[in-house]
């Protein structure tokens, strides 16, 4: 024999939360959570985890902005100058003019 145990749940399908989770239960992917059982489980053990640590995860926005201005103070967000762009020189040597086209052919063949 198993060791295992067996409950039975009831969904009063005229209150609007219980019809919510009913159907809920009833549409998940299976291929992805398993059997409606697994998923039950997995959902009450993380609500269960949750009520363990009161305050674990429940924020103010207040606590939300400070932590988020804490972080940002330690970023560097001034506008940096930008690099000057590179110009070709105005006159190529032959030479000069060959390597540019085949680099710029080089280039192209990549999108092909």
């Amino acid at each position: 024999m198993k060791d295992s145990r067996r409950i039975s749940v009831r969904f009063d399908l005229l209150d609007s939360k219980q019809r919510k989770v009913y159907e809920a239960l009833h549409e998940i992917d299976r291929s992805e959570h398993g059997s409606m059982s697994a998923f039950a489980i997995k959902a009450i053990g993380e609500y269960l985890d949750r009520l363990s640590c009161p305050g674990r995860f429940d924020f103010s926005l207040d606590e939300l902005r400070d932590m988020f201005r804490e972080e940002i103070q330690e970023l560097d967000l001034a506008p940096r100058e930008a690099a000057p762009a590179f110009t070709p020189p105005a006159e190529m040597t032959e030479e000069q003019r060959k390597k540019n086209d085949r680099n710029v052919l080089e280039t192209l063949d990549m999108f092909t």
